[in-house]
């Protein structure tokens, strides 16, 4: 299960600022982004689409097809390839 919720970090422990549906001591993993992130990462397009595609293995990407762009409606909607 995922929940998105705000928290402030008070005296070293993460306060909640919404009601969270957790069992007691059920442990969790936490990605943390802080407003000042939000703000100070603007990447230029290209460094976005490397973060996108950094976790997807190599055979994945070998087997995209190159020509992608000039024949979208082959692979999209199964039309014929154009020449």
């Amino acid at each position: 299960m995922t929940q998105h919720l705000k928290a402030v970090y008070e005296h070293g422990v993460f306060r909640p600022l919404e009601p969270v549906r957790l069992e007691e001591h059920q442990e969790v993993t936490l990605v943390l982004e802080t407003a000042e992130d939000d703000a100070a990462e603007t990447k230029p397009i290209w460094e976005v689409a490397e973060d996108l595609v950094r976790d997807i293995p190599t055979d994945a990407l070998d087997s995209v097809p190159v020509d992608g762009a000039a024949q979208h409606d082959h692979y999209l909607y199964g039309a014929p390839k154009r020449d």
